[in-house]
């Protein structure tokens, strides 16, 4: 089927499969053709890219994707699809459906793989709300050797992690490895069914790899904002916690939003 973001041939294939959006998998389908449009435009693939879609849905967006890579693989939990996918993706023989839940893939296999063949892998997605700071860690954690990220995500979480006065794990694992961009914004009223609130697409450039020892640093910094940065780390470092700040150039007394990227990668030195 061609141009499945049209609202009719949504409708169509949502109405011959009895399909409905779930909440359970934050399902919300994408229904103007001209939006995906530009969200592919966003994005640097070619025919010489690999790109790795979640959640694909009805195959909108993979749809698009398509005309433009060399290769498209994407992950869907939702089994309920497989017929769906069939019908409205038959005739883009360069995508490949895999039923799988994406947060359980090991991701960095899978783009070593896919590097034998292409010079760029890139990820695109539409994101569920509910789960982005888990695939979003789950990708940058993985060590995969991506060029970039671009996902949809709440307008609202995109300019958090765009904002450099606003600090997080997430905010600093991403700051580590490269830099994050607002591309666009996304009116809710082009889904079906519409969300509360409206989109954006968030850019990653993968810049450097990504040092797991960041991860354990960060969770611990992080257990209470509202402690000091010695407090926090104590359990981790032990009697050894205000030497190492020391060491580091760490005021005790600090929060642990108020380090910067550079002091937390100072720290995984003492692990």
């Amino acid at each position: 089927m061609k141009d499945i973001a049209k609202k009719a041939n949504t409708m169509y294939l949502l109405e011959k499969y009895n399909m409905k959006a779930t909440k359970k998998f934050g399902q919300n389908f994408l229904i103007d053709l001209n939006v995906i449009q530009k969200i592919v435009a966003c994005t640097p693939i070619d025919q010489q890219t690999c790109v790795i879609e979640i959640g694909p849905g009805i195959g909108a967006l993979t749809e698009q994707l398509s005309y433009q890579a060399g290769h498209v693989v994407s992950y869907e939990i939702d089994t309920r699809l497989k017929a769906v996918l069939e019908e409205s993706l038959n005739e883009c023989l360069n995508v490949e459906i895999i039923f799988q839940d994406f947060l359980t893939v090991d991701l960095k296999q899978i783009v070593n793989h896919y590097r034998q063949q292409y010079s760029k892998v890139c990820i695109v997605a539409n994101l569920p709300y509910y789960i982005t700071s888990d695939i979003l860690e789950h990708i940058i954690t993985s060590q995969a050797d991506v060029d970039s990220i671009h996902v949809m995500v709440q307008k609202e979480v995109a300019l958090k992690l765009t904002d450099a006065s606003y600090h997080s794990p997430l905010t600093f694992m991403i700051e580590s490895i490269g830099q994050a961009s607002l591309d666009m914004t996304i009116s809710k009223n082009v889904f079906s069914p519409a969300p509360r609130v409206d989109s954006a697409i968030l850019s990653i450039m993968m810049e450097k790899t990504y040092n797991p020892l960041l991860t354990q640093i960060l969770k611990q910094a992080f257990t209470q904002k509202r402690k000091t940065i010695y407090n926090n780390l104590k359990d981790l470092f032990l009697e050894n916690t205000e030497k190492i700040l020391n060491e580091c150039d760490i005021d005790l007394k600090t929060r642990p939003e108020q380090l910067s990227v550079e002091d937390y990668i100072k720290l995984t030195h003492y692990l």
